[in-house]
């Protein structure tokens, strides 16, 4: 069926009840047709994200205002002291699970997983790679790192095309004649443009090449026999799977099954993500913004069942019974969650895949495009965030009460505070000393006053923590992802002086996305592909 035959209609395809056997092939091929007209899209301004802006700010004004709403200076320090403490204690943890983190990959890449399972288990690795105007040069560089998995074999390759692609049938053929013979089968289903209540996503064109894919399957009578244990996997276009990768879901899925995990088809599996490719030949704001949120992918994403981001896998029996991707939600990976959680009427849990996958990172061809596509991807990340919270509040009564509770929390603290506020916070708090000049603690031995506790847990111990995440770049790029990056030592040290103002500026930038949502509602909600100019540049082993 050709994309002018497809009735021009968005859907979503119809949630199951929440149960943990297993799938029989009659239930998939009807709930993978049996599809849901989508509302209209709510384009009113009188959205949740508004409730999430207005905390946001009175968080990062606290110092400010609870000073005069407290009429205590005393009071008004100690709240200040508490929460710049919490947000250090936050980062520390955090490359505490980093450490711990990379030792689990070093023997998760050492081990032969494919020892723990026979070599003629009937599963498949259904994978979701979305293009629109991908670099095909960067998209071939990921189709290699499959194509270079132990088990290439079982991976179903799913080219999920936007209609709009340009040279599309030519991108087609050359992906046939190269890549043919080293995948179990290749598709490429053809996502519409302009269909009715549907946004331009990636989350819409992966829903839409999912429910291809599964009718694929579905249509053959030896592919329809695996159909119980398909495994699909989502990533980005410039993505990079170490060799192991499949290799390692399929034990630990295949572990899980054996042990009557009754969370096996709840479960979300997330690699660490690197963004170290090529990220030496970007600038600081670029380089700084990708180790911090390697570093949150394995210090608190994964280890507190936050969400998964970007690249990561689930169950096809996870998906029917979620009911796919929602092809009006922006974000895919927080969206994905979301609607899971909806579906199942279950919280989702993370669970680790001990392998590193590196992620491109946003880049230009200069400096100042390089700033430029960052302020981009950083705004559009701060739109999908608020939007992803008017989506969950409007879906709490279908929720349980305990799941929507612990994600709630989870989601605000890490992306309302920690990614948003928290560098906010502590300049707003510099402002203290300046509303109670006069304040004394008779505890403090002398000459220290109350404003040396600030700088010490506002700037000094950041500061710190902050040259420890550059270590662990220096060690995960050489022991663990085995890339050589030329960065000479003084550039290094002026990047770590750096981070405190890059962490203000990201923080920044997404308060301003949070305006913007605000004030344009659902119609900020566009996806503009990020420039990687730089990922082509340099050949990066894996």
């Amino acid at each position: 069926m050709t994309a002018e035959e497809i009735p021009r209609t968005a859907s979503l395809a119809e949630s199951l009840p929440s149960d943990d056997g297993e799938l029989s092939s009659s239930i998939i091929v009807r709930h993978a047709q049996r599809l849901k007209r989508l509302k209209p899209l709510n384009f009113s301004l009188l959205r949740w994200n508004l409730l999430w802006l207005f905390i946001i700010l009175c968080f990062i004004t606290l110092p400010i205002w609870l000073r005069f709403a407290s009429q205590s200076c005393p009071g008004t320090y100690y709240v200040i002291l508490s929460v710049l403490f919490w947000l250090d204690l936050v980062w520390f943890l955090a490359l505490i699970f980093s450490i711990h983190t990379l030792i689990k990959l070093k023997y998760g890449m050492v081990t032969d997983h494919k020892i723990t399972y026979p070599a003629d288990t009937p599963l498949i690795h259904l994978i979701i790679l979305t293009i629109y105007k991908d670099d095909m040069g960067v998209v071939c560089r990921t189709i290699d790192s499959l194509a270079e998995q132990t088990e290439a074999k079982r991976i179903l390759l799913v080219m999920a095309w936007e209609s709009r692609t340009p040279e599309r049938d030519e991108r087609t053929e050359l992906i046939q004649k190269r890549y043919a013979d080293k995948f179990y089968s290749i598709i490429f289903p053809v996502h519409p443009y302009g269909l009715e209540n549907e946004i331009a996503s990636k989350a819409a064109n992966a829903n839409w090449g999912l429910r291809e894919a599964v009718r694929y399957l579905m249509a053959d009578e030896d592919k329809k026999k695996n159909i119980n244990h398909v495994m699909v996997t989502t990533c980005d276009a410039d993505t990079l799977f170490h060799a192991k990768y499949f290799e390692a879901l399929t034990a630990d899925y295949l572990q899980c099954i054996k042990n009557n995990d009754p969370s096996v088809h709840r479960t979300i599996w997330q690699a660490p993500l690197f963004y170290n490719w090529n990220l030496d030949q970007n600038s600081f704001p670029v380089r700084i913004t990708g180790l911090v949120r390697s570093l949150m992918t394995m210090g608190l994403l994964i280890p507190y069942n936050v969400n998964p981001m970007s690249c990561f896998s689930f169950s096809l029996t996870l998906a029917v019974r979620g009911g796919y991707w929602h092809p009006q939600i922006f974000m895919d990976d927080v969206g994905y969650l979301l609607t899971m959680m909806i579906g199942t009427q279950r919280r989702i849990r993370i669970r680790l895949v001990p392998v590193p996958v590196r992620s491109g990172p946003t880049s230009g061809d200069t400096w100042l495009n390089d700033a430029k596509e960052w302020y981009i991807q950083v705004r559009r990340w701060g739109i999908g965030t608020a939007d992803n919270f008017h989506y969950f509040v409007v879906k709490i009564p279908r929720l349980p009460i305990m799941a929507s509770c612990i994600f709630a929390l989870g989601y605000f603290l890490y992306y309302g505070v920690i990614l948003c506020s928290a560098s906010l916070f502590s300049v707003s708090s510099g402002f203290f000393p300046l509303l109670c000049p006069k304040l004394e603690l008779h505890w403090l031995p002398k000459p220290f006053e109350p404003f040396h506790l600030q700088i010490l847990l506002g700037i000094i111990i950041p500061q710190l923590l902050y040259g420890i995440l550059f270590i662990l770049d220096a060690i995960w790029c050489r022991w663990t992802l085995n890339v050589k990056e030329d960065i000479f030592i003084l550039r290094n040290i002026l990047h770590w002086i750096l981070t405190p103002f890059t962490m203000i500026a990201l923080s920044c930038v997404q308060l301003w996305s949070y305006i913007v949502l605000a004030l344009q509602g659902k119609k900020a909600c566009i996806h503009k592909v990020a420039g990687k100019a730089t990922l082509a540049q340099i050949h990066s082993e894996v």
